[in-house]
């Protein structure tokens, strides 16, 4: 049997891998309070201190850092906390990444997040990633090379979703919970950006399906398209994010092949380069003869991409300058600042980066949007006395 003390801490939080705050602050909106928070790099500490200096933050690697010292550090006992927030570093799940998995150091750092939550027993946890989580294989396997083999004779270590299937095993190991996980938009929850992340979330108080069901509630946005045959709101656009911006226009440069930019329209992408630039400025990701690859190489709109007022942001990636992930102011071809950044992703713009511009990016792009975090945690709230 749990014991836990005698003295209220409703809303009690524990965040693991926090990095700029994105899903604490969420949490914090909807009536949360962050105890502690951990994250190995240093400028993420030193963002969390300077913003939030009430907080103890333990700045290391998890690994070194057991869950009775957590505990001992917030004056908590075993049970006693509300919920354990984090994604663990994602880059190795991603499908923009090379999906090394749990080979990857970052990957295992997920086992580090289990272990916790076996040691903390919190009434919840939260989990989020990539939506690339979902099907990666235990064994990776180039696009190129698994496409030229049919699906059912793969190896079942390569089979899509075979790493995933072994990493709810870990979670069904966590004794006393239950737990559920869905694909989140976060556009659908008034995000101005096309958002999906993978959510996980476990509890020993009511069940999480009951928690997603009031989470799909609380959505009231829906693509244009099909906002008004859904009776929803359609997405915020980027008009709406950068409204009335006091921007001091800290900002990275494209490369050279900048130049490309000023001939894409807004909303555009190398598609709409002239036909006589596409190739010279593609370079070895043009369209290729090479049968392995001809007409398999999708549309890699993120290729020389302007962002369009109209439309909700696309995914903020860790740096707005690279060729593949572009990410281009619609006016100007210059790349978002970070404080456009910021306010895509719901940081206050009160909010304080400390770091290198670099750093700024990779904490805002890797951070839950605040919006999104917020409505789960509305809807965690509501449980937290049962």
């Amino acid at each position: 049997m749990l014991v836990t003390k005698s003295k209220n801490k409703n809303g009690s939080l524990i965040s693991l891998f926090t990095c700029g705050m994105g899903m604490d602050l969420g949490f914090e909106e909807a009536g949360f309070s962050t105890l502690y928070a951990n994250d190995i790099t240093n400028f993420a500490c030193n963002t969390i201190r300077k913003n939030k200096p009430q907080i103890i933050c333990d700045e290391g690697d998890i690994t070194d850092i057991s869950s009775k010292e957590i505990l001992e550090k917030i004056d908590c006992n075993k049970g006693e906390v509300d919920v354990v927030i984090g994604g663990p570093p994602c880059q190795s799940f991603s499908t923009a990444g090379m999906r090394k998995g749990l080979d990857d150091k970052r990957g295992m750092a997920l086992l580090e997040y289990l272990r916790v939550i076996k040691g903390v027993q919190p009434k919840f946890f939260v989990f989020e990633n990539v939506t690339g989580l979902k099907s990666i294989s235990k064994k990776h396997m180039s696009f190129y090379d698994r496409i030229a083999i049919k699906k059912k004779d793969l190896p079942s270590d390569q089979q899509y979703g075979s790493l995933f299937a072994e990493i709810l095993e870990e979670f069904k190991k966590i004794k006393g919970y239950e737990f559920e996980w869905k694909i989140l938009n976060a556009a659908d929850y008034g995000v101005p950006q096309k958002r999906k992340r993978l959510i996980l979330i476990g509890s020993r108080v009511i069940s999480p399906k009951i928690i997603f069901e009031e989470i799909e509630k609380m959505s009231k946005y829906a693509d244009p398209k099909k906002a008004n045959a859904k009776n929803k709101k359609p997405w915020k656009t980027l008009k709406h994010a950068l409204n009335k911006i006091n921007d001091d226009m800290e900002c990275t440069t494209f490369p050279e092949w900048g130049k490309y930019l000023q001939h894409v329209p807004a909303g555009g992408c190398w598609v709409d380069l002239p036909k006589k630039l596409q190739k010279e400025a593609m370079g070895k990701a043009a369209d290729s003869d090479d049968p392995k690859r001809k007409g398999k190489q999708g549309g890699r709109r993120g290729f020389f991409r302007r962002l369009s007022w109209d439309n909700p942001a696309p995914t903020l990636v860790t740096s707005p300058s690279q060729m593949a992930t572009c990410i281009c102011h619609p006016d100007d071809t210059r790349p978002l600042t970070v404080r456009e950044y910021a306010r895509i992703q719901g940081f206050p713009d009160k909010w304080q980066f400390v770091g290198t511009t670099t750093q700024k990016y990779r904490m805002i792009g890797e951070a839950v949007p605040v919006g999104l975090a917020k409505v789960i945690g509305s809807v965690i709230k509501k449980f937290c006395n049962d």
